[in-house]
């Protein structure tokens, strides 16, 4: 270990530690059974699918185009970023994003996409993206991509999982809510966003976040946090806010609920 000097104040004096160990964070692959009379599929992306998940954020999510997120619009950037099935021993270990998708399996292409990111030095999983083309939003297509999602974002490793919502799409705050996700805050201007045709504006999007495999208990809490009469203020008015949906365990009710055969893993 190199040499380090001490830290700026005493801190964990509320929480469990451990000792430093080596951090991984690994995509495993799930697929659904075809639903809907068998007209479509969930699984993990493959390559002779890159270019339609392309198309559907290009689609359903433009507005990225311009931010640090943009080559999720380009096909020719997702080999080297996405872990892709004909090569998932090493691309689900290495590659730091993940993206289930749903095939309509007449059409053999992809009409709904999620992207999971992951920070491994902080056993951190961000659930990034969902998007759907615009003729296919119903609920079944969502509800089993959903489940994908959070499977392979729970079977990971990650003890901490985040997400962003954009202010102008009340369906994904909608559903956070639902599944219990903690409010982190409003960050006003947080991503650059395009505007059609040329312009572009800065974004403010929701920030969320939720505790799994017991990472809470290595969390410090306020009775030792140090904050200004401002910022403790804030605080308590999230944790008012917080204290409505907070639940317990790691499964969202809705995925415990599901059929187990209806999700396979390899």
């Amino acid at each position: 270990m190199i040499k380090l000097g001490n830290p700026y104040r005493e801190m964990a004096t509320t929480c469990m530690t451990r000792p430093i160990a080596e951090k991984k964070i690994v995509w495993k692959r799930f697929e659904s059974e075809p639903f809907e009379e068998r007209r479509f599929q969930a699984k993990v992306l493959s390559g002779r699918f890159i270019n339609s998940a392309a198309s559907v954020f290009r689609k359903a999510y433009p507005e990225i185009y311009g931010s640090p997120h943009e080559f999720v619009l380009m096909p020719e950037k997702y080999e080297q970023r996405i872990a892709l099935d004909e090569n998932w021993e090493e691309d689900s270990r290495k590659k730091v994003y993940c993206m289930p998708v749903v095939v309509e399996l007449e059409t053999d292409r992809v009409v709904a996409a999620t992207m999971l990111t992951k920070i491994e030095k902080n056993l951190q999983v961000e659930f990034t993206f969902a998007a759907t083309r615009p003729n296919y939003r119903n609920k079944k297509i969502m509800q089993n991509l959903r489940a994908i999602t959070w499977k392979t974002a729970l079977s990971s490793g990650a003890e901490y999982f985040t997400t962003f919502l954009e202010t102008w799409h009340d369906i994904t705050q909608k559903w956070c809510i639902k599944d219990g996700w903690q409010v982190a805050g409003i960050f006003p201007g947080n991503y650059v966003r395009w505007k059609k045709p040329d312009q572009e504006y800065r974004g403010c999007t929701i920030h969320c976040y939720r505790f799994v495999r017991n990472g809470e208990a290595y969390a410090t809490i306020p009775e030792e946090w140090s904050l200004t009469p401002e910022f403790r203020e804030l605080w308590e008015v999230i944790e008012r806010i917080n204290k409505k949906n907070r639940q317990k365990g790691d499964i969202p009710p809705w995925l415990a609920e599901m059929e187990p055969s209806i999700l396979k893993d390899f």
